[in-house]
């Protein structure tokens, strides 16, 4: 990641390309976002090979990335639509998101070796805050994980503030990294660079860490 110190002024261009707007968002992890099935996954993969990780809606477009040469973390999100997919996702190594208790029953019935990262999804994108303490727990006592991350996700950087002060109460005290992520289109990124800088300053007060999805 690109030095605070020196980069704390510095703002993308009108094309926003990955490399810049992450030197103008240094607390924030930048990620690129690829649609279903676009036909278009090596070509956008070009644009945002700079990303620190990829997010994908399904599996085989996660299979086209490690085929391109891709070995960084992939997030799966919303999480496998059935059981079998979580083979895929030990196979390729994915990051899949926990969006419901059949999220969890299935991971317990994983027979797997490769323990998996998973993304507890909060609020719209996965459980309501009461629930999460004891997703949480399932999860975490569950030899099938490897470890687990709490990813509040929202489509924009208001909603995104406004999930993360709903969600303090519940996971102030959180045993393990929080989340709060954003998507937004690359293209996009100039024009919403002070809300983003100011999300970022928000999560960073709170003991978030800040996750931007950036698609093309």
């Amino acid at each position: 990641m690109t030095d605070p110190a020196a980069s704390s002024h510095a703002a993308p261009c009108a094309t926003a390309p990955l490399p810049m707007l992450s030197a103008a968002l240094p607390q924030a992890r930048l990620w690129g976002g690829l649609s279903a099935q676009d036909g278009l996954v090596a070509k956008n993969f070009s644009i945002l090979h700079a990303a620190e990780g990829f997010a994908v809606q399904d599996v085989a477009t996660a299979g086209q990335l490690r085929r391109l040469g891709w070995r960084g973390p992939i997030a799966l999100l919303p999480g496998v639509a059935d059981a079998r997919a979580l083979e895929l996702c030990s196979r390729l190594g994915l990051w899949p998101a926990v969006a419901c208790d059949a999220h969890i029953d299935w991971l317990a019935a994983h027979k797997s070796q490769q323990p998996l990262q998973v993304l507890l999804g909060a609020g719209a994108q996965g459980f309501a805050p009461a629930r999460l303490r004891s997703a949480h727990a399932r999860l975490s006592a569950l030899p099938q994980v490897d470890g687990v991350i709490l990813w509040a996700q929202a489509p924009d950087t208001a909603t995104a503030a406004a999930l993360a002060g709903q969600l303090d109460a519940s996971s102030a005290d959180w045993p393990g990294q929080r989340s709060l992520v954003v998507t937004l289109a690359l293209d996009m990124a100039a024009t919403l660079l002070p809300q983003l800088q100011a999300l970022a300053a928000q999560a960073e007060r709170q003991g978030w860490d800040l996750e931007v999805v950036c698609t093309v």
